[in-house]
């Protein structure tokens, strides 16, 4: 009998290993950058919906967090805070619902319109726990459309296509959060969705307003 000695050299290694599988498609993006401008916050909510980031989605949020929408004759629809908020987005775990736990897909897209900053000094408290008050600081306002889309399945969904408005403030620790975010009411009567309008637009007749499906979820 003949014995056989294989050497694994130490460039080629060992021939009969299974090949490595290296997944395609993934790519690491770098972590989110801290919130140092106004700009940057916006940049991350924008990254925080397409990726579905619940984690960096509530780092957003200023603890005087406060949403709000009125109809066209400026009576309000519906509005939450911000722990509200968070439940509305669903859990961290994905142990409950939840929009960013429900739809598979989620697409966001944000057109500016108009920047500006509200001057504090125009802003008193109208009475106490006025969320709109901030007579101590400047909020950096940005409004503009924002579009989305929300797929549970390939056709099953919404679309939300909406003028809507974010402030943002500086806290302490330097960071710019979102401390309102005001939905505009959708074209049509007083809210109600004016299907020929959307259909002209080349939008789906699932198109809602984003408060109509925060209720929903």
């Amino acid at each position: 009998m003949v014995a056989t000695t294989v050497f694994f050299g130490a460039c080629g290694g060992n021939p009969f290993a299974p090949k490595k599988h290296t997944p395609t498609g993934v790519v690491d993006r770098p972590a989110a950058q801290p919130t140092t401008s106004a700009e940057i916050a916006m940049d991350n909510l924008a990254r925080a919906f397409n990726e579905r980031d619940k984690e960096l989605f509530e780092t957003l949020l200023d603890q005087r967090y406060w949403f709000t929408e009125d109809d066209c004759l400026g009576n309000l629809v519906y509005n939450n805070d911000r722990e509200e908020e968070l439940e509305i987005m669903g859990t961290r775990d994905g142990s409950s619902g939840g929009i960013l736990n429900t739809f598979r897909t989620v697409e966001w897209e944000f057109q500016l319109i108009e920047r500006s900053t509200e001057l504090g000094r125009e802003h008193p408290m109208a009475y106490e726990g006025d969320p709109d008050g901030h007579p101590d600081e400047d909020w950096e306002v940005f409004r503009g459309r924002v579009e989305m889309l929300l797929l549970k399945t390939s056709d099953d969904g919404f679309r939300v296509n909406q003028i809507m408005t974010f402030k943002l403030r500086q806290g302490e620790d330097g960071l710019w959060r979102i401390v309102r975010w005001i939905d505009d009411p959708l074209v049509g009567d007083c809210g109600e969705i004016d299907t020929e309008e959307a259909a002209k637009a080349g939008l789906s007749l699932q198109l809602r307003a984003w408060s109509a499906i925060k209720q929903i979820l």
